[in-house]
Order: structure tokens, then C-alpha cells, then sequence
């Protein structure tokens, strides 16, 4: 079922189909990519496995089928990640993590190899960090001051998701619903949605959230 409500049905199996394309032109054409140009390749194969995981997602697909883009993801990612990981790209990844915690064992490798080549880190980063490595929770404080505002209630986090979307106004992919041609894929708040699962907050209540992954949050039980 459709778990986006700004765009249809239609529209995302479009967006879908694309980026499967895309990125299997990507994957053929690998051995003829010149060393020069390995990184480019790489950081696009990231973007196209991002966009296929948040249109898969939005388009209703079953979260243990995107697993696998999740995967690409890391596996690219830690090609290029000592070029420098954005702070939003590198919050995404160490959330959906936590959110695929119960697989860990496919990708912590990836994910500790991305994590030892950033030159920058958050308290949230470190958060997540510490719950897959070490199966431990610690306080954290971060940057990003929604997830400050997160205790374990339902009440704080629906408070903080009204600030989610409004909180990466700087990012590419804000407002691109407003256009035909701007590549919206769905707007998914993969990091309040990990911080609750580390806080045991599954609250039925979080499905009618506006841009949390609930799915995601829930996938285990």
C-alpha cells in the first residue's frame, strides 16, 4: 500500500522503474568506468540506491526487499567516504542501521568502515554507533535540536517531528515536491524514527505522523 500522500501510485512505480534502470546501466557499464572517475561513479551509485530505498519505501514496497539498496548504499559509500560524508547523508545511514539492527551482521563491516574514514561526527552519530557496536544506550546531545527534544513519550516525539522536515530546509531534495522535475522521492524521517526503537517508543499512534517511517520502526515485531 501506498505509505506516501503527496504523490501517487503511479508517479512512484514510474520513479521506481528509473532509478532500477539507471542503476543497472551503472552496475554494466562498471569496467569501463576510467580510475579517474571511479569516485563519480561510486557517489552516483549511492544517489541511486538512496533513491530507490525512499521511493521503494514511499511506493509501499516491504522493508526487508529494500534491504538490499540499503546495502549498496554502505557498500559504495565506503569507497568514497574518506572524500568526506555529508552530516545528513551520514545521520540517514547510521539510522536506517538502527532501524535494520536485527540484520546487522550483513553490514556493520560497511558501516565501521564509513564511520572510521569521517573527518566529523555528532552526538546522535555516536548514539547510534554505540547501540549497534555495543549494544549499549547512552546519552547523547546533538546538533540537530528536534532530536534533543525526544524523551520517551509520544507526546515529545510527535512535539519534535514537527520540526523534521523545516530542520533540512538546506537540503537538496526540500521542497521538491512542489515541482514535476525535481526528483521527489518522499520525505522519511529515518532518524526519529531510530531514536524511538533505541527508546522502546512504538507507539501506534507514530503510523500517523507526518514523514516518519513507521514500517521501519516496526519491521521487528
Amino acid at each position: 500500500m501506498l505509505r506516501d500522500k503527496i504523490q501517487t501510485k503511479e508517479y512512484f512505480q514510474e520513479a521506481f522503474e528509473w532509478y532500477s534502470k539507471c542503476l543497472q546501466d551503472a552496475l554494466e557499464r562498471f569496467d569501463k568506468v576510467k580510475p579517474e572517475s571511479l569516485s563519480d561513479h561510486f557517489r552516483f551509485r549511492v544517489i541511486n540506491y538512496e533513491d530507490l530505498l525512499r521511493v521503494g519505501y514511499s511506493l509501499g514496497k516491504d522493508v526487508q526487499e529494500l534491504f538490499p539498496y540499503y546495502q549498496g548504499i554502505l557498500s559504495d559509500l565506503k569507497e568514497v567516504a574518506s572524500e568526506g560524508v555529508s552530516f545528513y547523508r551520514a545521520v540517514d545511514v547510521f539510522a536506517l542501521g538502527v532501524l535494520y539492527s536485527e540484520r546487522k551482521e550483513e553490514f556493520l563491516d560497511d558501516l565501521k568502515a564509513i564511520y572510521e574514514q569521517m573527518d566529523h561526527t555528532d552526538g546522535l552519530i555516536e548514539y547510534y554507533m554505540v547501540y549497534l557496536f555495543h549494544d549499549k544506550i547512552v546519552p547523547f546531545h546533538s546538533i540537530l535540536e528536534y532530536q534533543n527534544m525526544i524523551e520517551d513519550t509520544y507526546e515529545s516525539v510527535a512535539k519534535a517531528q514537527g520540526f523534521w522536515y523545516y530542520s533540512h530546509s538546506d537540503e537538496p531534495w526540500y521542497g521538491t515536491h512542489k515541482y514535476d522535475n525535481r526528483g521527489y522521492d518522499g520525505y522519511w524521517s529515518f532518524d526519529t524514527a531510530a531514536t524511538c526503537k533505541i527508546k522502546g517508543i512504538y507507539d501506534e499512534r507514530l503510523k500517523d505522523l507526518e514523514y516518519f517511517p513507521y514500517d521501519l520502526l516496526v519491521q521487528g515485531d
